[in-house]
């Protein structure tokens, strides 16, 4: 039989999926034997598909509760800076299982994506919510100190995040 990819190849092998015929070549290797490449690809896989209703209401959620980390990072920025790069790891954890609850448990790089959008987009709408239309270059230079470790938290935290989804 011919592989299915590489029409000139003669092979004994097929997916052990859907049976199609593949050659080593094309082979991936999967939990149950040698899988073609669209069985082998994650992308198929129901972990990471979500609903359009599922994946917008995360959206919505997600960055109102990263505005609310935002609003509550910016409280302590500047006086409990220690407690600001443990706290935001911390922080990040929480919110990414929220993310995944929200989610109903689904992974891959879009929810990944949403987690790290949702803290920082959350973070600069908290930044428009403290300041209002007064944002400006002088205000921000004044506030210079608390907004770089604003800044790093955010980012801890995105990165706690996005960690929780990909790795636990």
């Amino acid at each position: 039989m011919q592989c299915a990819r590489h029409p000139k190849t003669e092979t004994a092998l097929s997916c052990g999926r859907c049976g199609t015929p593949i050659c080593p070549s094309c082979a991936v290797s999967g939990a149950v034997g040698m899988l073609c490449p669209s069985c082998g690809s994650n992308r198929s896989s129901h972990l990471y598909q979500v609903k359009p209703e599922r994946f917008a209401l995360a959206t919505a959620l997600g960055l109102a509760a990263g505005t609310l980390v935002g609003l509550g990072l910016q409280m302590i920025s500047g006086a409990f800076v220690l407690f600001l790069l443990f706290g935001a790891s911390a922080i990040g954890g929480v919110f990414g299982e929220l993310i995944l609850r929200l989610t109903g448990r689904k992974r891959g790089p879009r929810i990944e994506f949403l987690a790290g959008f949702s803290v920082v987009g959350g973070a600069l709408l908290s930044l428009l919510i403290r300041y209002g239309i007064h944002l400006s270059l002088p205000l921000l230079a004044a506030n210079g100190y608390s907004l770089l470790w604003f800044a790093v938290a955010v980012v801890l935290t995105a990165a706690a995040a996005i960690g929780k989804i990909k790795y636990f």
